[in-house]
């Protein structure tokens, strides 16, 4: 049983106090009065302290655990940062106008959201990171769709399927390596035993996206008419070959297995030589795109907004949401309240299904309300353990539905962290692009019905089971 000092569990009913005002406050401020869900989690976060100390946590205790969950995350925030000033300067160097450019020539309307889909996935799997891919190559994606006048919620929903199903099979991303950590489960292992999942789920998306594509595109000759982007691009900014070393260098050095960090500043540093050498930028206009974003105005409205964006101040409302939401879901961690609820749920994990999909309930719902995919994963993997033991499964089965439920959900939520990243960097909506983020939510019924089938739940061996025995 959970103890933290002298204080017990908190019992369901009082952990679930700050789950329901939560889940009544952010209704209202989304889908009522339409306003951002920050004051809401923060409300949530200030009943989950209250709760925790009429329950007889110490205030240092309720400090600790907002704390303990944002420390952990500062590496991801300090990335956020990078990925912000990333947009502004590659856009103002011309390198995201240069991949508009030559995209135009490059795709077609009906075929664009397939490719964009697989060159989404095959970027992030070669980075790593979801979100870089997002903030960079989907932002151009973007602009070549508006040209090619495929609807932006349909080509978000392929950026955002194709770059969170690389992410999950990259051995470079952050998640993935976090996932299996938590159970002691073999990377690769994790990562082998996640593509009877993912591969069907993606084989789906890209026959979906493909119907999507034909859908959208009758009635522009297959197309679009892209010259008024071409020639606004060749107008305004230098294309140079030069402009394609920047995102060049920041894909060998992630393949080399350079950490995010130092590669997105490698980025950074090789953009903004391009906006001062290739775009005859001065020195003070890039110190302002770098913090308040890069601005075009050259009176043409619609064409300046596709290229005003980006900058550090651009992700404030990321980070001060993911702040916020960490404490939430670190306070409710730390003091028991997020495992007294999930022990109520042990009742419906007597067979393989239902362990499936109470696991994937469990990760989906900490992921509402914890707003945070590493907290999805951390804290379902911990309680249901000792259930797949029980039930003779192989500990690579959690970590598989832990990714569908957790990871891949997370996009798909308005007030998380990664939805609120994404309407960031590509200016859609979550409500507008989730129905088209196809693989994300498919996967997680993939999962479903691989756990009622029992297909490939693979099962402990004699030696594992004497072992797993041992560690109880």
């Amino acid at each position: 049983m959970f103890q933290r000092g002298d204080v017990p569990t908190p019992k369901p009913w009082l952990a679930s106090i700050p789950i329901l005002a939560t889940m009544v406050l952010l209704f209202f401020s989304v889908f009522v009065v339409d306003t951002k869900p920050h004051f809401a989690l923060f409300i949530g976060a200030a009943i989950a302290g209250l709760c925790a100390y009429w329950h007889g946590f110490s205030w240092k205790t309720i400090k600790e655990g907002f704390k303990h969950s944002i420390a952990r995350t500062i590496p991801s925030i300090v990335i956020l940062l990078i990925i912000g000033m990333l947009i502004a300067v590659w856009i103002a160097s011309g390198i995201v106008p240069a991949l508009m450019y030559f995209g135009f020539e490059f795709f077609v309307a009906r075929w664009f959201l397939p490719l964009i889909l697989l060159f989404s996935a095959f970027m992030a799997l070669i980075t790593g990171s979801s979100w870089s891919t997002i903030g960079t190559m989907g932002v151009a994606a973007i602009g070549v769709s508006e040209g090619l006048g495929i609807p932006l919620p349909m080509t978000a929903g392929a950026i955002v399927s194709g770059s969170f199903f690389g992410d999950k099979l990259s051995p470079m991303s952050d998640s993935t390596n976090l996932t299996p950590s938590v159970l002691g489960v073999n990377l690769y292992d994790h990562i082998r035993h996640m593509l009877y999942t993912t591969l069907p789920a993606l084989g789906i998306s890209a026959v979906v996206f493909t119907i999507m594509g034909f859908m959208a595109s009758q009635g522009n000759d297959g197309n679009g008419d892209v010259s008024a982007y071409t020639n606004y691009i060749r107008d305004h900014f230098n294309l140079s070959l030069w402009l394609f070393i920047p995102p060049l260098v920041v894909i060998f050095l992630i393949v080399r297995k350079v950490p995010a960090i130092p590669s997105l500043l490698a980025g950074l540093m090789l953009g903004a030589l391009a906006f001062l050498f290739v775009q005859g930028g001065s020195f003070a206009t890039l110190l302002e795109s770098v913090h308040t974003g890069f601005v075009k105005d050259t009176g043409q409205e619609s064409m300046d907004a596709l290229f005003t964006r980006g900058g550090m101040e651009s992700m404030y409302d990321v980070v001060a949401l993911a702040l916020i939401s960490l404490a939430l879901g670190g306070i409710m961690d730390y003091t028991g309240m997020l495992h007294s609820i999930v022990l109520a749920l042990s009742g419906m994990v007597k067979t393989v299904g239902n362990l499936t999909a109470t696991v994937l309930g469990t990760s989906i719902f900490v992921n509402v309300f914890g707003a945070n995919q590493y907290l999805a994963v951390i804290l379902p993997g911990q309680m249901f353990e000792e259930c797949y033991r029980d039930n003779d499964l192989k500990l690579k089965n959690l970590t598989r539905t832990l990714e569908a439920g957790g990871t891949l959900t997370a996009p798909l939520i308005p007030w998380n962290s990664s939805g609120v990243f994404v309407y960031t960097a590509l200016g859609v909506s979550v409500t507008a692009y989730a129905p088209y983020a196809v693989l994300c939510w498919i996967t997680a019924l993939v999962a479903l019905l691989f756990g009622y089938l029992k297909i490939t739940m693979h099962q402990l061996e004699p030696s594992e089971e004497q072992e797993a025995e041992d560690q109880q």
